[in-house]
């Protein structure tokens, strides 16, 4: 693979890539990985209130986070403007006016995050992709190759590559039948 920059990145293998299954001593890929890793962590613990999802949270967050931060904002000020509205203290004022504040600073970050997250995929699919291409180019190679017998072994292992190249297939779901209206 030849080594292109792009945005600073360099798009290939550091010299001390090991090939085969798990290697004994990390790689430099591990190594960055690693680093990438701590330094996300260092990001979430300077972010306040960061709660790493939970199951037990998950369909709370569900249920009210979809409502429009305005009701946070219009709640405000029907309880400033007539403080009986909360008589019974269930609203904390000051509380919702820190989190309309943690909201709207955080909500550029959040983009960003999901941003860097969906570009993170991509790049990782796509030095995926890379590789495939090229072994897809050299097996076609390798099929011919293995005609000759100049090229003992070629054709077992093009044999190998085929068995491997199969892609996971997904099995559609099939829609329930609808049921019979009773009448």
């Amino acid at each position: 693979m030849s080594e292109t920059e792009e945005k600073g990145v360099v798009r290939s293998a550091p010299q001390d890539v090991q090939v085969g299954d798990t290697p004994a001593v990390p790689t430099a890929f591990d190594q960055m990985a690693a680093q990438a890793s701590a330094k996300l962590l260092e990001v979430a613990a300077i972010i306040p209130a960061f709660e790493p999802r939970r199951s037990e949270t998950t369909q709370f967050v569900k249920k009210y986070s979809s409502f429009s931060n305005e009701a946070i904002r219009s709640m405000i000020a029907a309880i400033d403007a007539h403080p009986i509205v909360n008589g019974s203290n269930t609203f904390n004022v000051e509380k919702a006016r820190a989190t309309l504040q943690y909201l709207d600073a955080f909500r550029p970050f959040v983009d960003q995050a999901g941003e860097f997250e969906a570009n993170l995929r991509f790049s990782y699919l796509l030095t995926k992709a890379e590789a495939v291409a090229e072994v897809l180019v050299t097996y076609q190679m390798m099929k011919g190759l293995g005609r000759s017998p100049a090229a003992a072994g070629v054709d077992a292992h093009a044999k190998i590559i085929k068995r491997d190249l199969r892609r996971a297939r997904v099995k559609p779901v099939k829609a329930a039948p609808p049921k019979p209206q009773p009448k």
